[in-house]
């Protein structure tokens, strides 16, 4: 019974070590809303077929170029990313990976971006003759573009960089800065009265309101700010053969229309774009490339 007992599990344990890793890296903080729907694909992922061991981490800093740049170089990993992907090369293109070094796997979903504070309820109340701080995921990316665009209506502020948007919300509470650029599922949880405080949400990217909160566009700002939804999505560098570029595409569409996956979209207010036909991906990765582009050439980062 005990060698039967020995067979088995050197068996089972031949298994799985047969299973291929792959590391799905994010580049900001673990705790972010956005990371937990990487996480719940990965999971999903790992429950529908047993060639690949799908594994999460992160590796943030540098507004995600440190996790970019990593994949870029090894090809059996996956980037979890968003717009930050197609916006950093064009501020930091010496301190970033090159766009063209990767193709998309899958979109994922699009997201609005908010402005959050807890002292103030709307912009009407906002000083203009004090100095303010707004915190923002990264130089270079999304949350950067969408403060710099805020705060050419307020001078006064002065933009603050952090790991991720938690950190950037968190800095909020604890009083650190005035405001933060951020997703709403990072700060969803703290618009009603908490032990940690109330935050207030001032106005959203898009053009349709959420969660009762005005677009930036309705309040006067800059049309831009309708166009500055950030999408997430799934890249593999170049070198990833094209052979299991198509496995991993076809199990993350199918774990992509689980319901844990969809609810994860939906706590952080993103619209699912995950069943993309095969044929679309790579022209919305070139049309997303371009449109982000044409963006950053109208802003000048201080």
């Amino acid at each position: 019974m005990k060698k039967v007992l020995a067979v088995l599990l050197f068996a089972f344990a031949g298994l799985v070590q047969a299973q291929q890793n792959v590391t799905i890296y994010y580049g900001w903080s673990a705790a972010d809303a956005a990371a937990n729907f990487h996480r719940t694909l990965a999971a999903e992922s790992n429950k529908i077929q047993k060639k690949y061991n799908f594994i999460f981490d992160v590796k943030p800093g540098a507004g995600a170029a440190i996790a970019s740049m990593y994949v870029e170089k090894n090809p059996n990993t996956v980037l979890a990313t968003s717009s930050a992907f197609w916006i950093r090369p064009n501020f930091f293109p010496n301190e970033s990976h090159k766009v063209e070094n990767f193709r998309e796997l899958m979109p994922t979903c699009d997201a609005p971006l908010t402005m959050v504070s807890k002292k103030y309820k709307s912009f009407k109340e906002i000083p203009t003759d004090k100095q303010l701080s707004v915190g923002v995921s990264g130089l270079g990316i999304t949350t950067h573009l969408v403060a710099t665009e805020l705060v050419k209506k307020y001078p006064n502020m002065t933009i603050i960089p952090f790991k991720s948007t938690n950190e950037a919300v968190i800095a909020v509470l604890g009083g650190q800065t005035d405001f933060s650029v951020n997703f709403v599922g990072d700060s969803e949880q703290y618009l009603k009265d908490s032990s940690q405080g109330r935050m207030y949400m001032l106005g959203v990217t898009g053009e349709t309101p959420v969660l009762n909160t005005p677009t930036f566009v309705s309040q006067g700002f800059d049309k831009t700010l309708s166009y500055m939804n950030a999408p997430a999505h799934l890249v593999v560098p170049n070198t990833m053969p094209d052979s299991q570029f198509k496995e991993l595409r076809a199990i993350f569409v199918e774990a992509g229309r689980s319901q844990s996956v969809l609810d994860a979209y939906k706590a952080d207010h993103c619209s699912s774009l995950n069943q993309m036909a095969d044929d679309r991906i790579q022209p919305w990765f070139n049309m997303q490339n371009s449109r982000w582009k044409k963006i950053a050439s109208t802003i000048t980062l201080k």
